[in-house]
């Protein structure tokens, strides 16, 4: 991309960069330990304690997506551009609480 005056210029593009690939999996074990765990204590038999962790999971996988896309979304509508110089350098921003 050339600027104004005729010089070529760097532009970084919108990509996602976060590991959010893991998420509604995380969300999915997370949300079926918890209701194992329940499940065991409430003594139930094994039927409802089957059908209660897959719904358990199969709702927590489904927040999970959700939850990663929204994150995913966030990321991407981020504007890079304020983290480089006219000239394509890196701007290091700090809160100038080095020693």
């Amino acid at each position: 991309m050339e600027d104004k005056d005729g010089k070529e210029s760097y532009v970084p593009e919108k990509r996602n960069n976060l590991k959010t690939k893991l998420l509604p999996s995380l969300f999915m074990l997370a949300g079926g330990t918890v209701a194992l765990g329940f499940c065991l204590l409430q003594k139930m038999p094994m039927t409802e304690l089957l059908t209660i962790l897959f719904l358990a999971m199969l709702g927590f996988a489904i927040l999970g997506t959700i939850v990663k896309s929204i994150v995913d979304q966030f990321n991407m509508s981020m504007n890079y551009m304020d983290y480089f110089e006219e000239n394509g350098d890196l701007v290091e921003k700090g809160n100038n609480d080095d020693f």
